[in-house]
């Protein structure tokens, strides 16, 4: 390994560019040479600084993802134990019965019961599904603005154990950056209107 390096530093010296700059550096007085050695330093500082600022950034980085996917995970462990505790103390109970109360008054109650300000919520206009004997489906898009995971919860439940038979088709979550715990949610649902038998 020493012969290695030797052979290299040989190979180095032996190189014109390498002889030109021996003989300008022989040229210089011992101020400029003290000068030179001196801003070499500082160079060498900088780029020593410079990477560790560079290792620190990617560090802090992987940690904040760390921390980002920590708070996820925690955010969905408390909505599954808010999901048992509920479905513990709620037992299912669905009327077959016709609704006449609008949709979006329905879901605006469920609302209510789950702690969600009726400002928090936005509903789409509905969208027909399928016709059938006893029953009408309809679509709809809920949206929850600057909830919290026991919110989102709660509302997501009640919706599907509602008296109304309701069924979550796809639910959407976006976390906020200044880690308030607050999020937002997009809820897809299939609501159906029950019909009196003819």
């Amino acid at each position: 390994m020493n012969n290695l390096l030797q052979k290299l530093v040989d190979g180095i010296q032996e190189q014109p560019s390498y002889q030109q700059l021996r003989a300008k550096w022989d040229e210089l007085d011992a101020q400029s040479k003290t000068y030179l050695q001196g801003a070499a330093a500082v160079g060498a500082m900088l780029l020593v600084g410079w990477i560790t600022v560079g290792s620190w950034w990617k560090v802090h980085s992987i940690r904040r993802d760390i921390a980002d996917k920590d708070e996820i995970i925690r955010m969905v462990q408390g909505a599954s134990d808010e999901m048992r505790e509920l479905r513990d103390r709620i037992p299912p109970s669905r009327s077959t019965e016709p609704d006449p109360q609008p949709w979006n008054a329905y879901f605006e109650s469920v609302a209510g019961s789950a702690g969600v300000d009726k400002a928090s919520l936005e509903i789409s206009t509905e969208s027909s599904g399928q016709v059938r004997e006893l029953s009408k489906e309809s679509f709809f898009e809920i949206t929850l603005k600057k909830v919290n995971v026991k919110q989102l919860a709660r509302f997501s439940f009640q919706m599907e154990n509602g008296r109304r038979p309701v069924k979550v088709r796809r639910l959407s979550v976006e976390t906020k950056s200044d880690l308030s715990g607050y999020l937002d949610a997009k809820i897809s649902v299939a609501a159906y209107t029950m019909k009196s038998p003819s």
